[in-house]
C-alpha cells in the first residue's frame, strides 16, 4: 500500500516537474528587459523581447536562443553582429544608454518560404543568409530532430505559454553556436537579476 502511495507520488511529482519546466536545463525569463552590452554600456533592443528568447539554466558559458517563430525579429541579431544600427537617446527608462534603430541596414537575413504538402495544407521554413547574400542556414520545422542549431524549449506554466499545435512555436534557434560556426562572430549572454535584465554581446572571433 505504502508503496503504491509514494509511486502515486513519484509520478505527481515528475508531472509537476515538467509542467513547470523544473527539468529543462533552459528558461525563458519573460519578465526581464533585454539589453545589448557595448563598451560597458546597455542598449534598449526593442523588438526583441525576452519573451522570445530562451537561456542555459547553468551559470558559465550560456547560450542565447531565440524563438523560430518570431522569426521576423531574429533579422534584428544580424543587423547587431553587423553593426546595422544607430545609436538614438533612450526613452523615459533611464536603465539603458541609448536605443538600438535598425533602419539603417536593407539586408534581407532572414527570409520565409511556404511548403506545400497538398494545396491546402503548407507549413513555413526559414532561411538565414549572411551579409553577402549567402544562405547559410535552413530551418524546416520537419527536420528539427536532426538540426543541431534548434534546441526544443517546451512552454511551462510558470513562463505563461500555452501548448501549441504548430511545432516551431516550441522551436527555439541557438544564436550563439550559429553565429559561431557560421558568422565567425562569438555571442556572450548573462543575467543580472538585481536589475532584471537579460543582457547579451556580439563581436568578432
Amino acid at each position: 500500500m505504502i508503496t503504491s502511495i509514494l509511486v502515486v507520488l513519484a509520478a505527481i511529482l515528475l508531472t509537476l516537474g515538467v509542467i513547470f519546466g523544473v527539468f529543462q536545463r533552459q528558461e525563458v525569463l519573460d519578465e526581464y528587459d533585454v539589453a545589448y552590452e557595448m563598451n560597458g554600456k546597455l542598449y534598449d533592443v526593442f523588438p526583441i523581447s525576452s519573451t522570445d528568447i530562451g537561456l542555459d539554466k547553468k551559470k558559465e558559458n550560456k547560450h542565447l536562443y531565440f524563438r523560430v517563430n518570431s522569426y521576423y525579429n531574429l533579422e534584428y541579431f544580424f543587423r547587431i553582429a553587423y553593426n546595422q544600427f544607430e545609436l538614438n537617446k533612450p526613452s523615459a527608462d533611464k536603465s539603458f544608454a541609448g536605443k538600438l534603430d535598425y533602419r539603417v541596414a536593407d539586408n534581407a537575413y532572414v527570409t520565409q518560404e511556404d511548403v506545400f504538402r497538398t494545396k491546402k495544407d503548407q507549413y513555413a521554413v526559414y532561411s538565414f543568409h549572411n551579409k553577402t547574400g549567402k544562405e547559410i542556414y535552413r530551418y524546416d520545422p520537419e527536420n528539427t530532430s536532426t538540426d543541431k542549431y534548434v534546441t526544443r524549449i517546451k512552454p511551462t506554466i510558470l513562463q505563461g505559454y500555452k501548448k501549441s499545435d504548430i511545432a516551431s512555436y516550441d522551436d527555439f534557434l541557438d544564436i550563439k553556436k550559429l553565429f559561431q560556426d557560421k558568422l565567425n562572430k562569438n555571442v556572450d549572454v548573462r543575467v543580472d537579476d538585481a536589475k532584471r535584465m537579460v543582457i547579451f554581446s556580439i563581436k568578432d572571433n
